[in-house]
């Protein structure tokens, strides 16, 4: 009795077939995982949101000096502060915008290299929480000492020339705005509390791209790696890393 069994052909057909679903598989896993990290990253900026819209309702109006010093009182699960898209060992131990990132957006003197901007237990910042030892986020309203010439716009009041913080700086936007946000006929106009960022995560970057221009005063339109951000405000959004350039794509008064 002659034995019938596969052919070579059919053998190569299935193992294709086999390779194709498990290619398959594996993307839809991985796409899994990436939609998972961010989901679980924006329930924590809108956890550290709630936390520090509370703080401020508490402390007259004013944020706190790091984001750490949330710890205990508002925002007590430690969790809170470390993303899972960090890629530092042990996660939100190191700068929290990975070297790559700055490469791909051509910004290596990025603000947030420097380790008084950190709110880990590698930050130099005197008044930050010590018990909090990871974070993964920036945090933009911080007591970090900033650059006088990081704001361009209409020229500001005596008495707000002289900002030298972090948090100043970002306060000085809500209430005056910057030159890539003005009405139709020129006049300089505030960020909205809901489009300002007060924490930022810049771990997803390499999850997807959305429209966005280089740097302030720019006007070409290129594809940006995403940063989720939580606003001032508390609504959380994916922005391109220069968030006050996403105000040309969407600002109606323009």
């Amino acid at each position: 009795m002659k034995r019938k069994g596969f052919t070579l052909i059919e053998l190569l057909v299935v193992i294709c077939i086999i390779g194709i679903l498990g290619a398959a598989l594996t993307t839809s896993i991985r796409i899994g995982m990436k939609n998972a990290c961010q989901t679980d990253c924006k329930s924590k900026l809108r956890q550290l949101g709630i936390a520090l819209a509370i703080y401020r309702s508490e402390h007259d109006n004013r944020v706190p000096d790091w984001l750490s010093n949330l710890y205990p009182e508002y925002a007590d699960d430690l969790s809170l502060y470390v993303c899972f898209a960090d890629g530092s060992s042990p996660k939100g131990s190191d700068a929290p915008v990975p070297p790559a990132y700055l490469t791909r957006i051509s910004d290596q003197g990025n603000f947030y290299t420097r380790t008084g901007s950190w709110d880990n237990e590698r930050g130099t910042g005197p008044t930050r929480t010590l018990a909090v030892r990871y974070c993964s986020y920036c945090y933009e309203f911080s007591a970090a000492e900033g650059t006088a010439g990081w704001y361009k716009g209409s020229p500001l009041p005596e008495h707000e020339q002289d900002y030298r913080t972090m948090g100043q700086y970002k306060r000085i936007q809500m209430l005056y705005g910057g030159r890539d946000n003005t009405s139709i006929d020129g006049v300089q106009l505030p960020y909205p509390a809901s489009q300002i960022p007060i924490v930022r995560c810049c771990h997803h970057w390499k999850d997807q791209s959305i429209p966005g221009v280089r740097g302030e005063g720019q006007t070409r339109i290129e594809r940006m790696p995403i940063v989720l951000n939580v606003a001032y405000a508390g609504n959380v959004f994916a922005s391109t890393p220069y968030w006050e350039g996403m105000s040309r794509l969407g600002n109606s008064n323009r």
